[in-house]
């Protein structure tokens, strides 16, 4: 096998991580380590609609090339997609994605050297990641890898105002990894009461629903501010960035965090959060359910997952959020 080359200055590379928003961003860590390495390559992100303005937004990506979510499964949208990359002049392919369709549209593209790995077509891909990762030298990326944009931020100051807060993501995409909304109010209050505000967030109807549960918990108060349903991804980022702490189940927002470089508080129904998934790094305090298994696959056919999760005591996530807030202020 010949060997792989190296990207020159001009090269143009197709990054591919459709979704979802986890992996997303895990994918962010891979990309701005390829463009660390080669500075000269331009580095273009496939991926769905959902996602094009956060990643358009970032330094080391150049260019996105997107397409709606439900595109994914036509073999029309599918071909015309293929077309795109073939006028785009790639030299490198670089997937981070598997799957049937990632394979055919890999196969079709007329790209030179695609990395990835495939599923069921073994011409699809050329090379391996692990191939790619040696042979470039790629590591592991510095400082920050989610940055917030300028005038998000300003908007996100203007809108929760002067003074540090904790950021609550109340809601997931499982019920066996939310943490219910009682528990929520129960530890929005005792923030508050130790001086801290509040901002929730989160987006759909039962995350609306938790939040309003802990408002109306909370009665009056000038200590916290509902955004579910009402910011974007890119406002996501800059709140995420502003926080002192951002608190969690196993959710996009959570993994945002680590990128960004902000604190979180992690609340997770597995033994093992970094094996299931991914959470790790120096800025993660991890609160596992005194009920916790050791995958979700046990939880998908259980009755009563969702006591899992409500197992975990506000009293001990307040101690990790005091403790994440004291390393900021200190």
């Amino acid at each position: 096998m010949r060997s792989l080359p190296m990207p020159q200055g001009g090269d143009r590379l197709l990054f591919v991580r459709f979704s979802s928003l986890g992996d997303v961003i895990l994918a962010a860590y891979e990309a701005k380590a390829l463009k660390e390495r080669f500075p000269e390559l331009e580095l273009w992100w496939l991926c769905i609609h959902h996602y094009r303005e956060m990643l358009a937004s970032q330094p080391y990506v150049d260019g996105v090339i997107s397409l709606e979510d439900h595109q994914r499964r036509s073999p029309r949208a599918l071909w015309e997609l293929v077309g795109r990359i073939r006028d785009g002049g790639f030299r490198f392919m670089y997937s981070l994605h598997r799957g049937d369709r990632t394979d055919l549209m890999a196969l079709f593209s007329r790209i030179g050297v695609r990395i990835g790995s495939h599923r069921r077509l073994p011409w699809a891909f050329n090379r391996t990641l692990d191939e790619a990762r040696s042979a470039w030298g790629i590591s592991a990326p510095s400082g920050k890898v989610l940055y917030g944009a300028p005038e998000r931020l300003e908007a996100m100051g203007r809108l929760v105002g002067d003074g540090g807060f904790v950021l609550c993501a109340v809601g997931t995409s499982k019920p066996y990894k939310t943490w219910p909304p009682e528990r929520w109010a129960e530890l929005a209050g005792m923030l508050i009461r130790h001086g801290l505000r509040v901002v929730l967030a989160g987006n759909g109807p039962e995350e609306a629903q938790a939040a309003r549960l802990v408002e109306d918990s909370l009665g009056e108060t000038t200590g916290l501010v509902n955004l579910v349903d009402r910011i974007d991804l890119l406002d996501l980022i800059a709140l995420e960035e502003m926080a002192l702490c951002v608190v969690g189940g196993d959710t996009g927002p959570l993994h945002m965090a680590r990128p960004i470089g902000t604190r979180r508080v992690g609340l997770f129904s597995v033994r093992d959060p970094e094996r299931v998934g991914g959470h790790v790094g120096p800025m993660l305090w991890s609160i596992i359910s005194p009920r916790a298994v050791d995958s979700y696959r046990e939880l998908e056919a259980a009755s009563d997952s969702g006591a899992v999760m409500g197992a975990i005591d506000p009293h001990e996530v307040l101690r990790a959020v005091m403790e994440a807030v004291r390393q900021v202020e200190a």
